[in-house]
């Protein structure tokens, strides 16, 4: 695979993109056991190796089911897109999916681009994918293509990356410069702290049908500014979100980026038109007032004759009072769902460990402790049933 330059300097490997030649070149150090980014301005606090790719993998996988398809953006359906760069790529498994999504729908000339500051992805050429990779320092303006180079600019976790470059301008305005007038730009972001969601939450406002049915579908909820929340109920994710937010803090990082990319969107009238966002919610398992059911009894649809969708859909109810339900009992996807959504959560915590143990100000002996109660209580003792979390969210606008 050729990774590509802003210099115009290559190498077999790929390109590489303005910044210091020696930590573009040697991107990658090793610390507390881990492989993370060398350069010491990087403020990045996530390792750069095979177990957090995997886990940023299975979150990818995850939030596509969860929105049905490797994109959101409505217009894209109509205008299936054939250029596009997927910024902070990793691994590239969006694209690969995305390729992959849009072949089924007989668009097979798609090319695909990724940008990233350090040569992480394999060479997707070897799957038959138009495929090109680019190594760049995010930080650094402006971003090494063209404008209107693409049809769909795609960024996903980028927060760290946003809040670190310490701009002053729009932090959507470089990647909108790359998309073609009537292309698409979106941005996909999951919340670092949890929350509790309370019991049945309202529908949120001005949801397509199709995106209510594919959170029936899946057991997740859409959620908006008024969805009713309180803190989290379990200790262990109480110590964890009083740690993070202590520690992104004091490096000037976001915990939660959801709400920062809505505001930036809402702040774009005159450059993105069609804009659109889709909040949602994922349990960490089973929830008790799930249960329970309305009023203590279970409102089960299957025995009052309305429609299903999956194995126990509750489209009638919903629409009856304006609470979303869920079933009882989750099936089986459903529950592999929720259980990938804390899972990713639990390694994310490992993945954190230097950082969030100096906030806490634990010994290694006392973290251990801590850390192996924690996993005890969210892996095996169902302790996120008063219904902790992970809020994600994807955002998009139409360039103009």
């Amino acid at each position: 695979m050729k990774v590509e330059s802003a210099s115009s300097s290559s190498s077999s490997s790929g390109t590489i993109a303005n910044g210091p030649a020696d930590y573009m070149t040697n991107p990658f150090t090793i610390r507390h056991g881990r492989r993370y980014l060398r350069d010491p301005t990087v403020p990045y606090p996530l390792p750069v190796d095979l177990p957090e790719l995997h886990r940023q993998n299975l979150r990818t996988l995850m939030l596509m089911q969860v929105f049905g398809k490797p994109f959101c953006s409505p217009f894209l359906e109509d205008r299936p897109p054939k250029k596009i760069l997927e910024i902070a790529c990793g691994s590239a498994l969006w694209s690969s999916a995305c390729h992959d999504y849009l072949a089924r729908s007989g668009i097979s000339d798609a090319s695909f681009t990724g940008l990233d500051i350090a040569p992480l992805a394999p060479d997707l050429n070897q799957r038959g994918i138009n495929w090109r990779f680019v190594q760049h320092d995010l930080r650094r303006s402006p971003l090494p293509f063209p404008d209107g180079e693409f049809d769909l600019v795609f960024v996903k976790d980028t927060c760290f990356w946003a809040a670190t470059a310490g701009l002053k301008v729009d932090p959507l305005s470089e990647p909108l410069r790359l998309v073609k007038p009537g292309g698409a730009l979106e941005v996909w972001d999951s919340d670092y702290t949890i929350r509790t969601l309370l019991p049945y939450p309202p529908i949120a406002p001005s949801i397509a049908d199709q995106d209510q049915e594919q959170a029936e579908l899946t057991a997740t909820y859409t959620t908006a500014p008024g969805t009713p929340f309180t803190v989290a109920q379990n200790p262990y994710l109480q110590d964890y979100n009083s740690w993070v937010e202590k520690a992104l803090d004091k490096r000037r990082l976001t915990a939660v980026p959801c709400a920062l990319v809505g505001l930036v969107f809402s702040g774009e009238p005159e450059s993105l038109g069609s804009v659109g966002s889709r909040r949602m919610a994922i349990p960490f398992g089973e929830v008790r007032w799930e249960r329970e059911g309305v009023g203590g009894n279970y409102l089960d649809t299957r025995k009052r004759g309305r429609r299903q969708l999956s194995t126990s859909g509750l489209m009638a109810a919903v629409k009856e009072d304006g609470k979303q339900l869920r079933p009882s009992t989750l099936n089986a996807n459903q529950a592999a769902l929720r259980r990938t959504a804390l899972l990713t959560m639990v390694q994310m915590i490992e993945s954190l460990e230097p950082m969030l143990k100096e906030a806490s100000g634990k010994t290694q002996s006392e973290w251990d402790r801590w850390w192996a109660g924690m996993t005890t209580d969210l892996l095996e003792q169902k302790g996120t049933a008063s219904g902790e979390c992970l809020e994600i969210g994807a955002w998009w606008g139409q360039k103009q």
